[in-house]
């Protein structure tokens, strides 16, 4: 994130850095590969979590020191940035969105963060299912009330750390809105199957609820008639994607400019040539452009603003295409040895393309763009999100 940062916020990068640098180096990475569940996983995430990640947006009832500038959505963003561009496996974007769904949308659930803020057991959120991809207003799981009762029933999909988690938010339909439940994953009729992901260092998966019995209570929060706290779980989730994106396109780019400097030919560095340098620089353009378009997501969703959703189908749409070239550019400009195993080129190019696809594709977003537009005009436009 690229804002004037507090002393306290630099104090978080240091140590996040330190930490990510120590603990996950790039040969360590092939250690996880196809490996981000079960135990060691969590053994892993009770390390992160140690550092506070959580605690971004867990409100001032719990004992947790919080937000370190009071503004939790880009505190999570500089950590997710971070995170991204070291490839560390990581809970936090899950994690994050289910924090802020109990702690600030339902303080009196707090007693359900007990065990999440320090790592020892995982949350996650589950939003998307097959026919919702843009309009959760059109969201089929849903929970009837039956008794002091909710029966869960349906299907979400790509719900990161699916077959981990101990605690879903799960977004479905109750009454006439688009309400969030907690869900425990060891409710009987919670059925999970992971997903063949290409990202190597990330597990997804897909969950059906059929006929799930929670209590009345487990209800985190409903919006009357509207989708709005399904919504805003979104933009969290969608920013903190999109920082982590960044954080890999920014990685990925300043390892070629190092390989360039480095590397000779012709008793030269390959820096030098005509060629190269021009790749570079539009490589070197387009990573700027992505860290423009999503700080200003960023920041129009950490201050509620108008055009938050705006902002964010900009970045996303342009991020979504943008990375993915920036990653094959690097890629063959390392030559040879960026086709290998051993070399991260491919790693960061299986994250890049699998964020690309979630939470909205380029396509998706674009069409979202001109809906608003055409809203904003008063032409009309469909209203899915």
């Amino acid at each position: 994130m690229r804002f004037d940062l507090s002393e306290e916020q630099q104090l978080l990068v240091d140590i996040t850095q330190q930490f990510l640098a120590k603990e996950s180096p790039s040969d360590a990475l092939r250690g996880w590969t196809r490996k981000a569940a079960g135990e060691p996983y969590r053994q892993w995430w009770r390390r992160c979590a140690s550092l506070g990640w959580l605690g971004i947006f867990a409100p001032e009832s719990v004992d947790d020191p919080g937000s370190v500038f009071g503004a939790p959505m880009i505190d999570a963003a500089i950590v997710s940035e971070l995170v991204g561009g070291s490839l560390a496996p990581s809970a936090l974007l899950g994690s994050s969105v289910a924090v802020w769904a109990i702690g600030n949308v339902a303080p009196d659930h707090t007693s359900s963060l007990d065990g999440v803020l320090d790592g020892s057991r995982i949350a996650t959120f589950a939003l998307e299912e097959a026919s919702a991809s843009r309009n959760l207003g059109t969201i089929a799981s849903t929970a009837r009330r039956q008794g002091q009762d909710l029966i869960l029933t349906g299907t979400k999909i790509n719900v990161p750390d699916a077959t981990t988690a101990d605690l879903f938010v799960v977004a479905c339909r109750v009454d006439d809105s688009i309400a969030l439940v907690l869900v425990p994953a060891d409710a009987p009729g919670v059925d999970t199957a992971p997903r063949q992901s290409l990202d190597l260092l990330r597990e997804y998966g897909d969950i059906r609820f059929d006929d799930v019995r929670v209590r009345a209570n487990a209800l985190v929060t409903v919006g009357i008639g509207t989708a709005q706290p399904a919504e805003q779980a979104r933009r969290i989730a969608t920013c903190l994607q999109l920082a982590e994106s960044v954080g890999a396109v920014d990685r990925i780019s300043r390892l070629l400019i190092d390989y360039a400097r480095e590397r000779h030919a012709f008793g030269r560095p390959i820096g030098g040539f005509q060629a190269l340098k021009h790749r570079i620089a539009d490589v070197t353009l387009w990573v700027e452009s992505c860290k423009g378009t999503v700080d200003a997501a960023v920041d129009a969703v950490s201050n509620d603003a108008e055009d938050a959703d705006l902002l964010i189908s900009v970045a996303k749409s342009f991020l979504g295409d943008r990375s993915i070239r920036v990653a094959q550019e690097c890629t063959q400009m390392f030559g040879g040895i960026g086709l290998t195993w051993e070399h991260d080129a491919h790693r960061y190019l299986r994250r890049l393309t699998t964020n690309r696809a979630l939470l909205g594709t380029p396509e998706q977003h674009r069409a979202r763009i001109a809906d608003i537009l055409r809203l904003r005009d008063g032409r009309g436009g469909t209203d899915d999100h």
